[in-house]
C-alpha cells in the first residue's frame, strides 16, 4: 500500500458507486482550493495504468471538475481475495460512515446480500435460468423473504438496527434495488425521490415502460407524489386533490439541502412567526 497522486482520468468508477450531485462537487472543488485534499480516496491498481475506485467517489469528482490530480491509497489487486471484496470494502465504507438516501442504501444492501448469497445460497440446487447471476436477484417475493431473513439473521440486532438491515430493511432493499439501472441513475439524481422509500417501492412493482414515465413525471414536477403521477399516466381525475400547502410540502421535501436554506430566508418572517407561535403554546 502506498500514496500517490493520481490523475482523475485514469481511475474508473463501479456504475453501482454513489452518484454525486453538481452541488456537492461543487462545495468539494472550493475546500480542496481552500485547504487542500484532507483525506485520500482508495483505489486499485488495474492493468493498463488503470485503477478502481474503491471510495472516495466525491472527491474524485471534486478533483476531476478541477482538473487536478489527487491524492489516493494505492492498493494492489492480490490484497483482495476477489471483486466481490473490493465491493465490501467500498459497501462498508458507505454504509458505516455516510448517510445514504434510500435508493443508495438499497443498492449497497443488495450488492452486499448478493455476494453473501453466492457463497451461501438459501436454495440448494441449480439456479433458475431466469435468475440475474450478475446481482443474484431472488424471483419472487417469497425467496425475497426468504433471502432477507437469511442475511439480516447473520447481523447481531445492534448492527441490524444501526445498518438497517433488518428483515423488513433487506426485503424493502432488494424490491428497490431491481428497479432497472438507468431509471436508479435518473432517480439518484433526484435527492428527494432517491430518498423516498415507499415511493420507491411502488415504483419498484411497476412495469418498466409505467416506471419509466412515473419517475419522468415526478422529476419534471409535472406530478407532485405518486398518486398523481398515476392519474396522470391512467386520465383519471384524483378523488381527493391535495391542498395548496400539501403540493407545496412535497416539492419542498424534494429541494437540496442549500434550497431549502433559501426558501427559509425568503420566508424567515412566516418561520419566526411559527416558532414564536409555538413557544406561546408550550407554556
Amino acid at each position: 500500500m502506498q500514496i500517490e497522486f493520481l490523475s482523475p482520468q485514469l481511475i474508473d468508477v463501479s456504475s453501482d458507486a454513489k452518484k454525486v450531485s453538481p452541488d456537492a462537487i461543487q462545495a468539494l472543488a472550493e475546500s480542496f482550493q481552500q485547504i487542500g485534499q484532507r483525506v485520500p480516496v482508495e483505489v486499485v491498481a488495474g492493468t493498463e495504468g488503470r485503477y478502481r475506485l474503491v471510495f472516495g467517489v466525491k472527491r474524485l469528482a471534486a478533483a476531476a471538475s478541477l482538473g487536478v490530480n489527487i491524492s489516493a491509497i494505492v492498493r494492489q489487486s492480490d490484497e483482495f481475495a476477489n471483486d466481490a471484496q473490493i465491493r465490501l470494502t467500498e459497501i462498508s465504507e458507505t454504509l458505516y460512515r455516510h448517510e445514504l438516501t434510500a435508493l443508495e442504501h438499497s443498492v449497497d444492501v443488495a450488492d452486499w446480500c448478493a455476494i453473501w448469497r453466492a457463497a451461501n445460497p438459501v436454495r440448494r440446487g441449480p439456479k433458475p435460468k431466469q435468475e440475474l447471476s450478475a446481482e443474484s436477484a431472488p424471483n419472487s417475493d417469497d425467496e425475497t423473504i426468504e433471502t432477507a431473513a437469511a442475511f439480516s439473521g447473520t447481523f447481531s440486532e445492534a448492527a441490524q438496527r444501526f445498518l438497517k438491515i433488518s428483515r423488513r430493511n433487506v426485503f424493502n432493499a432488494l424490491k428497490i434495488a431491481s428497479i432497472p439501472a438507468e431509471l436508479r441513475e435518473r432517480i439518484a439524481l433526484d435527492e428527494g425521490l432517491a430518498d423516498n422509500q415507499q415511493t420507491l417501492l411502488e415504483i419498484a412493482g411497476q412495469p418498466y415502460e409505467r416506471a419509466a414515465r412515473i419517475v419522468e413525471l415526478l422529476i419534471s414536477g409535472e406530478a407532485t407524489n405518486y398518486a398523481d403521477a398515476i392519474a396522470i399516466i391512467d386520465r383519471v381525475p384524483r378523488a381527493n386533490p391535495l391542498a395548496a400547502w400539501e403540493k407545496l410540502n412535497d416539492r419542498f421535501t424534494r429541494l437540496k439541502p442549500n434550497e431549502q436554506d433559501a426558501f427559509f430566508s425568503l420566508n424567515e418572517a412566516s418561520v419566526m412567526r411559527w416558532l414564536a407561535d409555538r413557544r406561546s403554546a408550550r407554556r
